[in-house]
């Protein structure tokens, strides 16, 4: 460490004009990045590319269409009229010739199996050619007589009817967005606003998701950088300072966010945290270094001594915070959820960023032109020094009673702990009045649940599934599916089989019509000349799918039905197939599980490394605990404020364990090195307790309200999971600074007591 040591001590610093231009460079080299950010929030890049279920994925799009949809909703009373019917099927038509889209279902797209003399015959539910051969009446009663179309293109009561738009395979969110708007300017243009009352589906969930990214993009970080601006005046009081401090967050945020373009990572919710968390990162570590400055001034110093001694007071302390900060980011490549990892990688390398700009850079930038004198005494720091000095003299003088209380205050609220829970519902995403819950909602009241689940049924060799005893398996278990709460219909390769045979046999609907004999199977699928099917079964007749329409979002409630169905096909199997559980609610329940155990692993791994480093630090394990320990409070308090409020932990909020006992414990850091080093010069235990948190505190202070206010800002998000993880991270680091200043002095001061030794008395 001796080279560190000119650093360390501020005696070498860099020419000022090269610091400048490396300042500057940085931010012009990051723009070419940051054009090019890739806006990406599509549901599979939330799980790791070799995962079982990606993989099943992609092996299933290659025989069976994508599981995913945007659905539009229209409503009326002249819904089966030529004029409508017309125009929905322009709208379908104009919506298929996209490069993008697969296929659209609506009245007159999807197919009707007839009855005819000599057999069936495969017709459009509504033909768009012929539409004045039938009345509306005619029309409604032959849709709400298919066995397919209600509840799924038409509602029962024939007061609604939907215009269901299925993607390719499409792994970007702008290609989603473009479809949504292609739709909105289809519907529009064939005059349809009038019956248009819902838009929803997976398809509306992530392009509703990227409007919230680029609203919360556009308001929240400048808004960030200014709040910022603002405090350091607060604090320092002198406009050069705060010019200067503007320039190393925006070097700080464009390195960070470039970043994710360099290495070819997407901007998604997660990682759009980056630059609020960066800039209040860069914010509260300048402050550290400009109250040491104060400091320095107050004491009459002249300005180079000045600047070399804060650097010799915040360096090391800087250096264990940023290794501190990085290994609780660094934790959190341990939740395997890509967007999670790479914004523990971001922010890793970003708070190395902040040690470099803040250490390295601002030094010599401040000693070449911030030249006038700063403020003695008049500034924001003054009034946050006395309230750190008052609440560390009553935590000495009650040490005692501040940790027994706050040790029953623990026990007291471990029952909310354990209240919390690890969910993430779709449907709560977006507040209850958000145009996607309602239109949701609508949807669902009429038609039927829009999670999509897949059961895949594989058999062993070639035309398995045209066996008539495994049909009947299947018939039983959709029979016992439909009987289930949360399913709202299935649909398989028996219902086409069935409504053949009814067909043909000239059964009214409802009839039990599954063939019975393996002849009867091949007949029907001999005659059959339509497409529908193929979509459930592939021409090899060895693979098949069972489609489920779930009414439930949440993943705990999509879970319970996934264990229930492999509970049932476990004990009942269909003969000589294997299945599988696919689609969309099968790839959201596969990601909260990841939550759980990354929550548990990334925890352990940010706890034992900052343990680590701080005992390296301060050359002492015992050290380490003690100022662990209060950082660990904050944590506790979240996951209370958690269990209190119903906020569930989720694929945002698993990120505030590693970031808050980060930041947190940097504080700590600078508290316990300045009592380290009075000791060392001789002053006694009590004056270097309180001495070190009335200097170090008041920084420690005006930190704290840096950045609550600036993860604050992230409350204000229309998307739920980031308004959740800002309000948290607000409140745990208000928390934090509460029992930094109660518990560590307490701590500190407890050492202090130790029992006196008893006089010996001599006989006379």
């Amino acid at each position: 460490m001796k080279w560190l040591q000119p650093w360390i001590d501020g005696k070498r610093m860099l020419p000022p004009w090269l610091a400048l231009a490396i300042l500057l460079g940085i931010q012009l080299v990051s723009i070419p990045f940051l054009l090019k950010l890739h806006f990406n929030n599509a549901p599979d890049i939330y799980s790791p590319p070799d995962s079982p279920i990606i993989q099943l994925r992609e092996s299933l799009f290659k025989e069976f269409p994508n599981d995913e949809a945007i659905i539009a909703l229209f409503e009326g009373h002249d819904l089966y009229t030529p004029a409508f019917l017309a125009a929905l099927d322009r709208v379908a038509k104009k919506m298929a010739a996209l490069p993008a889209v697969d296929r659209v279902l609506t009245l007159t797209t999807v197919e009707h199996i007839d009855a005819t003399d000599d057999g069936f015959a495969v017709s459009l539910l509504i033909d768009p050619k012929h539409l004045t051969e039938r009345t509306p009446a005619q029309w409604k009663a032959r849709v709400l007589d298919d066995a397919i179309a209600p509840g799924l293109i038409a509602s029962r009561d024939g007061r609604a009817v939907a215009l269901v738009v299925r993607p390719k395979f499409l792994k970007e969110s702008l290609a989603r967005l473009d479809i949504e708007n292609a739709l909105e300017a289809t519907i529009t243009a064939e005059h349809l606003d009038s019956h248009h009352t819902a838009t929803a589906g997976t398809v509306a969930q992530t392009v509703a998701e990227l409007h919230s990214l680029w609203r919360d993009s556009a308001i929240f970080i400048p808004l960030t950088f200014v709040i910022g601006m603002v405090l350091l005046w607060w604090v320092v009081g002198r406009i050069r300072p705060v010019v200067i401090g503007g320039l190393a967050m925006g070097t700080v945020v464009s390195a960070s966010v470039g970043g994710l373009v360099a290495f070819g990572q997407p901007y998604t919710p997660i990682t759009a945290m980056i630059p609020t968390l960066m800039a209040a990162y860069t914010t509260a570590t300048l402050l550290h270094l400009y109250a040491a400055i104060q400091r320095g001034r107050i004491a009459l110093l002249p300005r180079r001594q000045r600047i070399s001694r804060a650097l010799k007071d915040t360096f090391m302390p800087g250096l264990f915070n940023i290794l501190t900060t990085g290994a609780g980011m660094l934790s959190m490549l341990w939740v395997s959820i890509p967007p999670v990892q790479t914004f523990g990688l971001s922010g890793a390398i970003g708070t190395l960023m902040v040690f470099l700009v803040v250490f390295i850079l601002v030094p010599p930038i401040l000693l070449k032109w911030d030249t006038p004198r700063w403020p003695r005494r008049r500034s924001g720091l003054a009034h946050a020094r006395r309230i750190a000095a008052v609440v560390a003299v009553f935590s000495l003088r009650h040490a005692k009673a501040v940790l027994i209380s706050s040790a029953l205050l623990v026990l007291a609220t471990i029952p909310l702990v354990m209240q919390v829970k690890v969910e993430s519902n779709i449907l709560e995403f977006f507040a209850p009045d958000h145009p996607l819950s309602r239109g949701t909602e609508r949807i669902e009241s009429k038609l039927s649940g829009v999670t999509g689940l897949e059961i895949v049924l594989t058999g062993t060799g070639r035309d398995s599934l045209k066996d008539p005893v495994r049909l009947a398996q299947i018939k039983a278990l959709q029979d016992w599916l439909e009987q289930q709460p949360e399913i709202d219909r299935s649909f398989s390769l028996v219902n086409v089989l069935e409504e053949m045979n009814r067909a043909l046999s000239g059964d009214p609907p409802g009839t039990e019509a599954l063939p019975t004999s393996r002849k009867l199977v091949e007949q029907l699928l001999l005659i059959y000349d339509g497409k529908d099917m193929y979509e459930l079964v592939n021409h090899e007749f060895q693979r098949g799918r069972i489609a489920l329409s779930l009414n439930v979002h949440g993943a705990n409630e999509i879970g319970r039905v996934i264990r229930r169905i492999r509970t049932h096909l476990d004990a009942q199997p269909i003969t000589g197939m294997r299945y599988d559980i696919a689609g969309f609610g099968q790839l959201f329940v596969d990601q909260t599980d990841r939550i759980v155990d990354g929550e548990i692993k990334s925890f352990a791994s940010s706890f034992l490394q900052i343990l680590l480093l701080m005992a390296l630090l301060f050359r002492s394990l015992k050290a380490g605990f003690i100022c662990l320990i209060p950082n660990l409070a904050p944590l506790f308090f979240i996951f209370v404020v958690m269990g209190v409020s119903g906020i569930a932990l989720d694929v945002a909020t698993v990120l505030i364990a590693g970031i808050i006992l980060g930041i947190t414990v940097d504080d700590t850091i600078h508290l316990y090195h300045g009592y380290l080093h009075r000791l060392k010069q001789g002053a006694s235990p009590v004056f270097a307790i309180i001495r070190s948190v009335e200097s170090s505190g008041r920084a420690v202070i005006a930190i704290s309200v840096v950045l609550i206010a600036q993860f604050s800002l992230l409350g204000l998000s229309d998307y739920r999971p980031t308004a959740h993880f800002g309000i948290l991270c607000a409140i745990g680091l208000f928390a934090g600074q509460v029992f930094e200043l109660l518990l560590m002095p307490a701590l500190l001061g407890m050492q202090l007591r130790k029992p006196r030794r008893p006089v010996a008395v001599t006989a006379p």
